[in-house]
C-alpha cells in the first residue's frame, strides 16, 4: 500500500466553476457515488474570505447540483452536503481498490485528493477511469506507507468534524446526537465510530 497525492481536473464540475471564480479552499470530507451517474459530497468551507453565503448560492444554482444541505459550524466554517446529477471523479472511484483520505479544492478548479492505493495496480486502474471519465490527472507524489494505526477515512472525517464542531472541548460545544445527525447514523453506531478511531490515535501515540 501507497500513499499517492493526485491532481485532478474534473470536467463541467460545480467545483471548477465555482473555485475558478472564487479565491476559496474548499476541503471534501467525504466523496461517493450517487444515484446511476451522480455523486454526494461532504464538504467544509472557510469563511475567512466572508463570502461564503455568495458561494452557497452559487452552487445551489449551479446547473447540476441536485439539493445541498448547509451547517453553520461554531467558528464561522461551513459544513455542507451537495449531491449532483453527475460527477465523472465518482464514477471513476466506483469500484476502485483506492480509498480517497482527503480531498482539497485549489482553488484554479483542479482538487488534489490524497489517497491510500489497494492491491497491484489499483493506481493505475483508478487513473485510467478518472481519464477515461474525461479527467485531466497529475501524479503529485506516492510514498510507501510508514504507519500501522491509520485511521479509517470514515474514522478520520468524523473525528476531525467532531473535533472541530468542539465535541471534544470542555464543555462540549456539539452533542454526539447532533453529531449522529450530520451523518445520518444513529447515536450508537457514531459512538462506536468515534471509540474505534480515537483507540486507534492513542495506540499510535503510545505504541511507536
Amino acid at each position: 500500500m501507497r500513499e499517492v497525492v493526485l491532481k485532478i481536473t474534473i470536467p463541467d464540475n460545480w467545483i471548477k466553476d465555482i473555485t475558478e471564480k472564487y479565491p476559496v479552499l474548499i476541503k471534501f470530507k467525504e466523496c461517493m457515488p450517487h444515484g446511476d451517474s451522480g455523486g454526494r459530497a461532504l464538504i467544509e468551507i472557510d469563511n475567512t474570505l466572508g463570502i461564503t453565503n455568495d458561494i452557497i448560492k452559487e452552487i445551489e444554482a449551479h446547473a447540476e447540483v441536485c439539493s445541498v444541505d448547509i451547517s453553520y459550524l461554531s467558528d464561522g466554517s461551513v459544513l455542507g452536503s451537495v449531491i449532483t446529477d453527475k460527477c465523472a471523479a465518482c464514477r471513476a472511484l466506483t469500484g476502485s481498490e483506492c480509498f480517497v483520505t482527503s480531498a482539497l479544492s485549489l482553488g484554479d478548479g483542479t482538487v488534489e485528493w490524497k489517497l491510500i492505493t489497494g492491491a497491484g495496480g489499483s493506481l493505475i486502474h483508478l487513473i485510467d477511469n478518472l481519464e477515461a471519465n474525461g479527467c485531466k490527472v497529475e501524479l503529485k507524489s506516492t510514498i510507501a506507507l510508514a504507519k500501522t494505526n491509520l485511521l479509517t477515512k470514515r474514522q478520520e472525517e468524523i473525528i476531525h468534524v467532531a473535533f472541530r464542531s468542539g465535541y471534544y472541548d470542555c464543555p462540549k460545544r456539539i452533542t454526539i446526537k447532533k453529531l449522529a445527525n450530520i451523518f445520518d447514523v444513529s447515536q450508537s453506531t457514531m459512538g462506536e465510530i468515534l471509540q474505534r478511531g480515537e483507540r486507534k490515535i492513542i495506540s499510535d501515540h503510545f505504541c511507536k
